[in-house]
């Protein structure tokens, strides 16, 4: 069986788009889903939104094991039209070929009516997760692209960085259960981590599991860097 490749998804917010109620109205998943995952995974390797993807990317499998249960929160706000901004977006849509007559096309507010436009979203704040990634005879190239990424990784928004570290390594499957934690309160040896398990997909029920609990950071870090192998981050040309 091919080893795996680890990724930590870790910041103060998160934002994995679920189903979009309106244009206006957009909820985040609790957790990444394999679609989403995969997008990250494509950027890091270099294609862009209009390039077509590998075959071999439909099969990656994706296994996420949830640190900490997150904290949804809400963004609401409001956007308003610019003043001045009709007679940009009309050169804009001339040169594009579009016709500029309408006044619905040169709005740049969300609801296309060139009022106040009323948007929601909700992100996942204060949460951690550690992703398995895993695909029979392309781990060195899963590996490669991850530790050395072409475009910038984020959690699911630009606005949205991994903090560090991103790149764990690369180990066998069953590290997802050994790979210690950090523990939420003093003396905690162990602690239950959430596993979200993917078919075809489609997410299934989830279970909780129990794995070591280190102290800090720092020590946590330690004890990932001798279970799992990384390599150098060689910048290619």
């Amino acid at each position: 069986m091919s080893d795996s490749v680890y990724i930590r998804l870790a910041g103060p917010l998160q934002s994995w788009a679920g189903a979009a109620v309106t244009g206006n109205i957009v909820r985040t998943e609790e957790v990444p889903s394999p679609r989403s995952l995969r997008g990250l995974l494509a950027g890091a390797m270099g294609y862009k939104r209009d390039n077509e993807m590998p075959i071999w990317l439909e099969s990656t499998h994706f296994t996420v094991r949830q640190e900490r249960r997150a904290i949804f929160v809400d963004d609401f706000h409001t956007i308003n039209q610019r003043t001045g901004e009709e007679k940009f977006r009309r050169r804009l849509l001339l040169a594009q070929g579009m016709k500029a007559s309408s006044a619905k096309n040169l709005v740049f507010t969300p609801d296309a009516q060139g009022g106040t436009s009323i948007v929601n979203r909700t992100y996942l704040a204060d949460t951690e997760f550690i992703v398995r990634i895993t695909a029979e005879g392309r781990t060195e190239e899963i590996d490669q692209a991850l530790r050395s990424p072409r475009f910038s990784t984020y959690l699911g928004r630009k606005a949205f960085p991994a903090v560090f570290p991103f790149y764990l390594g690369v180990g066998n499957s069953e590290l997802l259960y050994q790979l210690p934690t950090v523990a939420t309160r003093k003396g905690q040896e162990k602690a239950l981590v959430t596993i979200h398990e993917f078919v075809q997909n489609q997410a299934i029920a989830p279970f909780t599991t129990e794995v070591p609990a280190v102290s800090n950071r720092g020590t946590w870090l330690k004890d990932v860097g001798t279970q799992l192998k990384r390599r150098k981050t060689v910048l290619s040309a």
